[in-house]
């Protein structure tokens, strides 16, 4: 086999998120009692789950057992609500789903993966006795809901405003950019691994109103478009035309 053929048959490593970057670290680090250190990290997380583009991870009304952060890839949620399912959110590398209903017995929601993707798993029975037993877990575990539930604020703050269409689409691509930079990665090019179909349901607009109006950022200048991937020219020109500070340079 020649060296050409086998870098077509050879996978390329995925891009993983750096452990100390991903929102679930602190629950992964070890913990001091007394004079001893423990790493409960073997226990506990199932690192690098790999799941196929378009395979879903659980769905709605399954019954919710572990909590998950993502390692590489992306995925979107869905709801299912008046008898469609509707995009309720995405999630990129480093983020979490579902630690914020550490006690509720089946998912809210379903998710599934935009790309090929790798979780790290964890049991929530599991985590909830081993905080259970060490209060430095327990504080630790709260942190982490504490944050995750500021960052859903803040998302949900910047996405539900008072805006228009073309603003709306504007605050999406910058509500991304912060999160990426929350995760270590650039924030003023990244790949947007869900369909415009998907945006659009995100939105609340039609895919043709999503297609414009990327189109119409484009000739602005505030953004390029290159096939799957963005770039934002200007993030102060992008947060001025949304109204907000959000990334600080």
């Amino acid at each position: 086999m020649s060296s050409d053929e086998q870098k077509i048959l050879t996978k390329p490593e995925p891009d993983y998120i750096a452990c100390d970057k991903c929102h679930l670290s602190p629950l992964c680090s070890p913990v001091t009692v007394g004079a001893h250190a423990y790493d409960f990290t073997g226990k506990m997380v199932n690192r690098r789950h790999y799941f196929k583009r378009g395979e879903m991870i659980f769905k709605q009304g399954d019954k919710a057992e572990l909590i998950f952060a993502i390692s590489a890839g992306s995925l979107k949620l869905t709801a299912h609500v008046k008898d469609n399912d509707r995009v309720i959110d995405f999630r990129i590398p480093g983020e979490l789903i579902d630690v914020c209903s550490l006690n509720e017995g089946s998912y809210a929601y379903s998710a599934q993966a935009l790309e090929d993707i790798y979780l790290c798993e964890i049991g929530k029975e599991t985590l909830n006795d081993i905080a259970s037993q060490i209060p430095e877990v327990q504080g630790r575990l709260m942190k982490v809901v504490s944050q995750e539930l500021i960052n859903i604020q803040k998302s949900s703050m910047l996405m539900h405003g008072n805006i228009n269409s073309e603003e709306k689409i504007a605050a999406f691509i910058l509500n991304l950019a912060w999160r990426y930079k929350n995760s270590g990665y650039s924030y003023t090019r990244f790949k947007l691994s869900m369909t415009r179909t998907d945006i659009a349901d995100f939105l609340g607009l039609s895919k043709e109103t999503v297609i414009r109006l990327f189109k119409k950022l484009q000739n602005s200048k505030l953004i390029q478009i290159e096939g799957k991937s963005i770039r934002i020219n200007s993030v102060d020109a992008l947060q001025h035309f949304v109204g907000i500070k959000l990334i600080s340079s």
